[in-house]
Parts: structure tokens; C-alpha cells; sequence
């Protein structure tokens, strides 16, 4: 018997470029690695102006399967990153929806890099949506990209949670799992660990996109949008309507990934001559990565 006809199949996926052009080998190397049989990867290119990295895509396997891949063509003086993010994923979502073989959808960025078993370990979970939590942003600005809300905070951005608090939750499930809990300890079980089956789960507002296992019913509900005017990252815009239909968010805090972030400076300078800057973290003197969309100053 196949075991493949046996356990979910996945579709592994994310936007990429010939930004990452320098990391794709060693990334395609941690997916080969993959202790899971049964998965596909697709990669959409959003190249700017060149075909050489699509078709590097074309020609490389991941478990002797090749990458289901396309071209997205796009103009970075019409449309800004983030509005071509969204529409990325959206095409990447309507493949999912058309493919009916796969059960889950695992948003997972190039330059993102996890365990062997993670595929197992998330899909085991069998929550609509759950992930690891990813590192985003640079030092000594970093943060991990969980979401304890989708408020705007003015003059500080999106309200992440911090390593500390994300510590502190993993020390306690620790305990619990162990029955180390002191007698005073227990009585904040039922305010803290959400589910005791996996008490390693913390349940929250939003996920990293980059690093996210999605179930099919909750691919096929919730779209991936943008706004002609009104630049915001795909994620947000996500994890908006997502929580608006009652679907929940799940990070496994005991896996902490790999985050090679790639540069976006080129991409934000040139973008700029659309008539806005966007900026993509945390605040800092010279507003470099923001989450706060600011009117260009030309």
C-alpha cells in the first residue's frame, strides 16, 4: 500500500525572486531533507526584468519532483511590493483551490529555514492555522512575528509579542508537560495553555506568512487582498478577514526557525516614485522599517 494515499498531501509555496537567487540552492538542499513523503513546492517568480532565475527554477528538483513554478509579471513604477505580494499569493491560493489532491497549504519563504519533521509535526496539530515563529526585521530591532493584535499602535507599529513573553509561555507549557507546576502555578492553566493536548501551542491573533500550515477549508474562505491606495502588507489584510470568520491562529514556541532575511532597500527606493513610502518594521529615527504607511516627501 502507497503510503502517500495514506497521509494529507501538502503544497508547500511562496512568492520568490531573483533577490534570493543567492540562498535558493541551500533552501532547495532543507526541503530535500524533509522526513515527510508526501509534499509539492510551488514558487512563483515576481523577477523584475530578467528570465534567467525562472528558469533556474525550471530545471531544479526538490525529491526528484520538480517545482510547480510561473512567472508573474509586474511593474514596480504601477505597483507597489506589497500589492504584488498579494496578488502572488492569490494566484497561489487559486492553484491550491484547483487542486483538489492537496489538504493543506504551507506558506513557507525562501529564505526560511525549519526541521525535517516540521511538516508532520504541523499538520498533526490539525489546527486551521499553525506555525513557527519566525524572526523578522534586524538587529536590534528584531522581533518575533506574532501578532497579539491587529491594532495599529501609534508611533510604535503592530503589537508583536516579544522572545521574553514567548520564553515565559514555553517555560510554563515546560512545566506543565513535566507536572512541575506549583499548586498556585496550576490555577493559571485554564487563563494560559489553551490546548493540554499541546500545550507547546500558543493560540494568538496572527501568524508569519512565512512560515504558516493552512488547512483546505480555510484556503478556500479567506482571499488574499489589496488596495489601489491604501498600502498594507498582505498579512495583515489576511489575518484581518481570517479572525473576522473565526478562524484561529496557532504557534508551536518550541521551534524557533531560521530567518536569512534578504534585503528590500532597492525594492522600497524604487517604489518610492509611486508617490508613497512604505516602511516594513519597527519604528526608528529615520522611520526605516515602520509599520506605518507615510506620504512620500518629494
Amino acid at each position: 500500500m502507497d503510503i502517500n494515499n495514506l497521509i494529507p498531501k501538502v503544497l508547500i509555496a511562496a512568492p520568490t525572486s531573483n533577490r534570493h537567487s543567492h540562498i535558493i540552492d541551500k533552501w532547495i538542499a532543507h526541503l530535500n531533507s524533509f522526513t515527510y513523503p508526501n509534499f509539492d513546492v510551488c514558487l512563483v517568480d515576481n523577477s523584475l526584468n530578467s528570465d534567467t532565475y525562472f528558469k533556474k527554477l525550471q530545471n531544479s528538483k526538490i525529491k526528484d519532483k520538480s517545482i510547480i513554478t510561473w512567472q508573474h509579471k509586474w511593474n514596480i513604477k504601477e505597483k507597489h511590493p506589497l500589492q504584488m505580494l498579494a496578488n502572488v499569493r492569490e494566484e497561489i491560493r487559486q492553484y491550491f483551490i484547483a487542486h483538489k489532491e492537496y489538504e493543506f497549504l504551507w506558506w513557507l519563504d525562501d529564505d526560511i529555514f525549519v526541521p525535517k519533521n516540521s511538516i508532520q509535526r504541523l499538520v498533526s496539530y490539525n489546527k486551521d492555522h499553525v506555525g513557527f515563529y519566525v524572526p523578522v526585521f534586524y538587529k536590534p530591532n528584531r522581533v518575533p512575528c506574532i501578532l497579539k493584535s491587529g491594532d495599529v499602535i501609534v508611533g510604535k507599529g503592530l503589537e508583536y509579542y516579544s522572545f521574553k513573553e514567548l520564553r515565559a509561555y514555553k517555560e510554563f507549557a515546560d512545566k506543565f508537560k513535566s507536572d512541575k507546576l506549583t499548586e498556585k502555578e496550576k490555577l493559571l492553566i485554564p487563563f494560559i495553555i489553551k490546548d493540554k493536548w499541546h500545550p507547546n501551542l500558543f493560540k494568538t491573533y496572527g501568524v508569519n506568512l512565512g512560515c504558516l500550515m493552512v488547512k483546505r477549508n480555510v484556503v478556500e474562505a479567506v482571499p488574499f487582498r489589496t488596495h489601489p491606495t491604501f498600502i498594507w502588507g498582505e498579512d495583515c489584510w489576511y489575518f484581518a478577514e481570517a479572525n473576522d470568520k473565526k478562524f484561529e491562529f496557532w504557534c508551536d514556541v518550541s521551534v524557533k526557525v531560521r530567518h536569512e532575511n534578504t534585503d528590500w532597500t532597492i525594492i522600497n527606493k524604487n517604489s518610492r516614485e509611486l508617490g508613497f513610502f512604505i516602511a516594513i518594521g519597527p519604528v526608528t529615527d529615520n522611520l526605516k522599517g515602520a509599520d506605518i504607511v507615510i506620504p512620500n516627501k518629494k
